[in-house]
């Protein structure tokens, strides 16, 4: 004890543990199923009778649970389905408005989610997982379109799906760019990317046709 770490190391493994362990819980989330369009707190509800407590949206009305707010505990039956269902129609947030149909790339022709939408954070890990090799190549360093002026845009999106950081604006962005953007018709690589983003824009057209539904 007290001789594992060099100087400030211990608090750098602090940091990535707490990371990895904050990014358990969505992870166990969407290899389940789970996300903007299927909420596991609705299907507890409605497979088990697991209901919010009316005060907090705690998921347990049994004497055990004390409300933070001090409202009374719902003595209703748990069977009940139509509270539960006013109150998830009352907690569901808004649906963004879809952007336009895309004109170019990958979703050509496809009405992909706005930027800000949720449903881009439930693209699956296999496919960013995909992504991320060919994206790492294409950029360690840029070479032909990508490392031209006109494409640093896109060539910033290409980075943060190396990283897998990306956002609902680098979705866009690689979803709409032309196939020649990324290189030339012989490379593997841009090849190979351009085709995990075609699985992606199929994926997201899905999900946001089922979002607005």
């Amino acid at each position: 004890m007290g001789k594992w770490f060099m100087a400030g190391h211990d608090a750098i493994a602090t940091a990535a543990l707490r990371a990895v362990e904050e990014a358990r819980l969505p992870l166990r989330l969407m290899s389940l199923g789970f996300g903007p369009d299927r909420s596991v707190v609705r299907m507890a509800s409605t497979l088990t009778g697991w209901t919010p407590c009316p005060g907090c949206a705690y998921g347990d009305t049994s004497a055990a649970h004390t409300c933070a707010v001090g409202a009374p505990v719902d003595d209703r039956s748990p069977a009940a389905p139509e509270p539960r269902l006013e109150r998830a129609q009352t907690l569901a947030p808004p649906t963004p408005a879809a952007a336009p149909l895309a004109e170019s790339g990958a979703a050509q022709g496809r009405q992909l989610p706005g930027a800000d939408d949720p449903t881009w954070e439930a693209v699956p890990l296999y496919l960013r997982q995909r992504l991320r090799v060919p994206a790492h190549d294409l950029v360690s360093p840029a070479r032909g379109p990508l490392a031209g002026r006109e494409n640093r845009t896109l060539l910033s999106a290409v980075k943060a799906a190396s990283r897998m950081r990306m956002t609902g604006a680098h979705w866009i962005v690689l979803l709409t760019a032309d196939r020649k953007s990324f290189g030339s018709p012989r490379s593997q690589r841009a090849e190979l990317l351009y085709s995990v983003l075609a699985q992606v824009a199929a994926q997201q057209t899905v999900r946001a046709g089922e979002a607005t539904s």
